[in-house]
């Protein structure tokens, strides 16, 4: 039958029993006991019940098999200790009862069950027994509640000979399965225990992924609706432009046109700081100086009897971040606080230094360690339970009325504070009120002085361009604009056409499209910079995600000129590269 093996030189059987042996059964077999409640495992306790089988009665191999259930058909085998461990699992890793006179006995009598030779005993699997050597089987049945689950089998292979044990050593057998069965139970019970753990999260995880699927879907619906109602300004604009008789009506259509396409670059934006996607122009900035700035506009959108505090905590840290995005995550959490008063209140906006160990993360599992800038920012609205505190963050997730907001406001904010490395956490309780706290990462650097720069008149040129750009829409209007400013351009349509351009020829500019087909842009810039070094490149996209971006920026000193542009702010942008060393 199942055979689980040590090898070792077998000693011979105590024909006198156990009895006879070193010290007292009951003590021998409560030190294998106390041994087995160590076990946290099927293979440690198979361990020692060979090794207390080899050492007492000189049986060299153990096994154990159970019973999934008490209606079970098989058994399955659960380990064996032996150099034909492989074996065993390859040939009777699990085994029908039925038609199986050996196990019909073992799973129907509380009594050892013992084959001395496994060769011409008529209860046992001679296919079997020839493929696995056997020659003495002993199967002892462990159960539970008096319910059969299994069984703990000892015996002797190949030429180790026929071993048939006495009654003194089934004996010591029997007590030794009863501690088996006590081991094996609780084993069991935590392995069952940690399975409906691992269920629950697995389930846990499916409803998590449900529910983000269901919010992508409303995302999208949103979204869909806010883009059919720009196409429609914008093409039924751009069809009574083209028709028009007058320069005044088409100018009027024209405005309404640019007006659209704005809106829809604004929400484009919102979306990608919501999958934290959108490229950052990150400086280091005082954040107590940039909310004072923003005062003046929160009090301009805010009645008159909502009161804002700023209570600034010396000395005053950077932090290193986009400016245009902290602004907007302050404006976001200011307006959701505004909304949550409707009849007035104070929102307090707090600034502090902090440090994030291991003593405030056992407590706060979400947090990453480091130094911060804190900003809290707590109004005393209406507050929120904690099951909209748990979606609060989620997309188009909202309680306000369809007129009051879109629910991206807070997943905007969220997404720019972890996209910067922060953390943005919610506290909220319903009739006191609601605190955002963001964890903004410390800046080593000097804030950098941020003022109103003069741009000055739009300058052409007539260099050389090579203009890299896979959308063949985005590429002719590119090239309209470029050639219209004086600038002799060549297009090319991928990164590997972009190489062999700049290999054959002399350019004053490749302005390189990051997401096209063919190589990486890591790639590309490697190859042009090595066939033509010191080129001016600079680069475009309008969604950067996985691309690595921000370190070539970083670490490149290249430039990017975010889609979608107009072509001022492409014309600046170039010649501004243009005239740079």
């Amino acid at each position: 039958m199942l055979a689980g093996i040590v090898t070792a030189t077998p000693k011979p059987i105590d024909t006198r029993g156990p009895s006879s042996m070193q010290g007292s059964v009951p003590q021998r077999l409560l030190e294998f006991a106390r041994a087995l409640n160590r076990a946290t495992t099927f293979g440690e306790v198979l361990e020692l019940c060979r090794s207390e089988a080899e050492r007492e009665l000189g049986y060299r191999h153990a096994w154990l098999v159970v019973l999934d259930s008490p209606e079970a058909t098989t058994v399955r085998l659960i380990d064996a200790d032996s150099a034909r461990r492989e074996q065993l699992f390859e040939h009777a890793a699990t085994i029908p009862i039925e038609g199986d006179a050996m196990l019909a006995e073992i799973f129907s009598s509380a009594a050892p069950v013992v084959v001395e030779d496994a060769r011409v005993d008529p209860r046992t699997n001679k296919e079997l027994v020839e493929r696995l050597g056997n020659r003495t089987i002993i199967n002892v049945p462990l159960a539970l509640l008096d319910k059969p689950f299994g069984s703990l089998g000892v015996g002797s292979f190949g030429d180790e000979g026929c071993l048939p044990p006495t009654p003194a050593a089934l004996e010591y057998l029997t007590g030794m399965a009863n501690q088996v069965s006590v081991a094996a139970s609780r084993i069991r019970f935590v392995e069952q225990s940690r399975a409906q753990e691992r269920s629950q999260r697995t389930l846990e995880a499916r409803i998590a992924q449900m529910q983000r699927l269901e919010s992508v879907g409303e995302l999208a619906g949103g979204v869909a609706h806010d883009f059919n109602n720009l196409l429609t300004v914008i093409l039924s604009s751009a069809g009574m432009a083209r028709s028009a008789e007058d320069s005044a009506e088409r100018d009027e259509n024209l405005a309404a046109i640019i007006e659209a396409a704005e809106r829809g670059q604004s929400l484009t934006r919102q979306l990608l700081a919501m999958s934290r996607s959108q490229t950052l122009e990150l400086r280091a900035i005082s954040p107590s100086t940039r909310i004072q700035g923003l005062l003046p506009l929160m009090r301009r959108v805010f009645p008159a009897n909502i009161t804002i505090d700023v209570i600034p905590h010396h000395p005053d840290a950077n932090v290193e971040a986009d400016p245009t995005q902290f602004d907007q995550v302050i404006m976001n959490l200011a307006i959701n606080a505004r909304d949550a008063m409707p009849m007035g209140g104070r929102l307090t906006l707090e600034l502090e230094q902090v440090v994030i160990n291991g003593a405030f993360r056992a407590t706060h599992p979400w947090a990453v360690p480091g130094r911060y800038v804190l900003i809290s920012a707590t109004d005393d609205g209406v507050g929120m339970t904690p099951d909209v505190v748990a979606r609060v963050f989620e997309p188009t997730f909202t309680t306000k009325s369809p007129r009051r907001g879109t629910g991206l406001g807070l997943s905007v904010a969220y997404g720019i504070v972890r996209q910067h490395g922060g953390l943005l956490h919610c506290y909220s309780e319903p009739g006191v009120g609601t605190t955002f706290k963001i964890y903004w990462p410390v800046s080593e650097r000097s804030a950098a002085d941020v003022g109103t720069k003069l741009t000055g008149p739009i300058r052409g040129g007539d260099e050389h361009i090579l203009v890299a750009e896979d959308d063949p829409a985005v590429a002719a209007v590119v090239h309209r604009i470029l050639e219209r400013a004086g600038y002799r351009v060549s297009l090319v349509h991928d990164g590997a056409a972009a190489c062999d351009a700049v290999a054959h020829d002399q350019f004053d500019l490749v302005l390189l499209d990051v997401i096209m087909p063919g190589p990486s842009t890591q790639e590309v810039l490697a190859r042009i910079t090595t066939a033509r070094p010191g080129v001016r490149v600079m680069l475009t996209s309008g969604y950067t995600a996985d691309t690595n971006v921000a370190a070539l920026l970083r670490e490149g000193g290249l430039q990017l000129l975010n889609k979608p542009y107009s072509p001022d702010e492409l014309l600046r942008a170039v010649r501004r590269r243009l005239d740079q060393p």
